[in-house]
């Protein structure tokens, strides 16, 4: 049996370890983590849109208007500690918004769209949607939350032949005002959300029923 002196025995061991640190820089380098944690887009009930995101503590943020008037937040790795709590209040023109995230340390991008109108004109006042907001989890999960006014019967349903999530409102005895759902995406990992408001036009037994759908919220992770 041979001996090991402790001088091949230190050498092999820095050897060891040296891999051993190697490989774990290279998983690391491999597998870049999640700048983006989380997010919340929201539109109150004066019809104010913004977005509330959470990042890593190592995360520069910067936000630009693209050409076309999307908004896109740019999200770069840094050295130094950061806050990883963010907001950003948006306005609808052109009844539409587009907000983009894009993760530069893997080239990750998530694209929002929403097809909706200012209502900040109108004094901020809806018939039957108030306020609404979606949760983007870091496991991958959706949470709606909406708010209608009162005298407004709600039915939510999904609409398999469009796959596209659909809160359907219109006039109305009820007794709730708040809701939550859980959305999934996916194959094609996209969250589609139309509220159809259900409205009537005409006077009397003229009456003709019409449908409206705002806001149209898309979102493609």
């Amino acid at each position: 049996m041979k001996n090991f002196t402790p001088y091949l025995l230190a050498l092999s061991l820095s050897v060891i370890f040296a891999s051993c640190s190697s490989n774990e820089a290279e998983v690391i380098e491999n597998n870049p983590e999640n700048l983006l944690q989380s997010y919340t887009l929201k539109r109150d009930a004066t019809g104010a849109y913004s977005i509330d995101f959470n990042t890593t503590d190592n995360t520069d943020v910067t936000t630009v208007t693209n050409v076309d008037n999307s908004k896109e937040i740019i999200l770069a790795e840094t050295p130094q500690k950061t806050a990883s709590k963010h907001s950003n209040d948006f306005s609808i023109e052109n009844d539409h918004l587009k907000i983009g995230f894009l993760e530069t340390n893997k080239g990750k991008q998530t694209k929002i769209s929403v097809k909706d109108e200012n209502i900040t004109f109108a004094k901020g006042i809806t018939e039957f949607l108030s306020s609404y907001s979606i949760t983007a989890n870091e496991n991958g999960t959706y949470l709606l939350n909406f708010t209608v006014n009162s005298n407004v019967a709600t039915d939510f349903v999904y609409n398999k032949e469009l796959k596209v999530y659909e809160v359907h409102l219109s006039s109305g005895e009820a007794t709730e005002y708040t809701f939550s759902r859980e959305l999934e995406t996916g194959s094609d990992n996209i969250i589609r959300l139309n509220f159809v408001n259900h409205k009537f036009s005409g006077k009397l037994l003229e009456e003709v029923a019409a449908t409206v759908t705002k806001p149209e919220v898309i979102i493609q992770s």
